[in-house]
């Protein structure tokens, strides 16, 4: 009954981290900015998800391989995030500018 809750947790957790890791995506204005939620919110989900996997499967064969993918997870997301962000900025991707610094409503000034 306490290994049912502690994976519920952990699945309601990693659940939360990609909603906020895709309402991120989608909200963000430009590459840059989209980097992050892509890279850590959906990381932390993911674990969170796999720690709730390993602790429903117990000490097994597939807790050890659950334990390499987010060992490999934990790994990548930060190199592939840093490489995508150097590669546009090599590629002379601008960053995002406000371009409408008028009023509220929408005019410009």
């Amino acid at each position: 009954m306490a290994r049912n809750i502690v994976v519920a947790v952990f699945c309601c957790i990693g659940t939360f981290f990609f909603i906020i890791g895709t309402t991120g995506l989608l909200r963000m204005p430009d590459l840059y900015t989209r980097l992050h939620p892509a890279t850590k919110c959906d990381t932390l989900g993911a674990c969170s998800v796999m720690i709730g996997m390993c602790v429903y499967a117990g000490w097994s064969f597939d807790t050890l391989k659950l334990l390499l993918i987010i060992f490999f997870l934990l790994l990548s997301s930060a190199t592939i995030g840093h490489s995508i962000g150097r590669s546009a900025v090599k590629r002379g991707i601008r960053h995002w500018r406000k371009e409408d610094k008028g009023g509220q409503d929408g005019s410009r000034t």
